[in-house]
């Protein structure tokens, strides 16, 4: 089974850092996320390995952060719809096919 590199961010530079820190506190600003944490910790990681897999530009990262925070939390009717609208893809592709 393949498993992922184990990334800690030793080998970033001064700017390298300055990025990760500004992506990490503009995301738990506007997430609401309380620092220190286990929950502060878990997005700092994540910043970090995205950082590491090459996900430099700080606007992308930034996007990529709050997306990742996010992504649970759609209200339930978009959760549904977004349900009914897969499941009406597939059935059209598996009739058409």
């Amino acid at each position: 089974m393949y498993t992922l590199p184990n990334l800690t961010g030793h080998n970033l530079s001064p700017h390298d850092i300055v990025v990760v820190r500004r992506v990490f506190e503009a995301t738990c600003s506007k997430i609401c996320i309380q620092r220190p944490g286990d929950h502060a910790d878990r997005l700092a990681r994540f910043i970090v390995d995205e950082f590491g897999f090459g996900n430099t530009d700080e606007a992308s990262l930034l996007e990529c952060a709050l997306w990742h925070e996010t992504r649970g939390i759609l209200p339930e009717a978009k959760r549904d719809s977004l349900v009914d609208m897969r499941t009406a893809l597939a059935r059209e592709n598996h009739d058409l096919g």
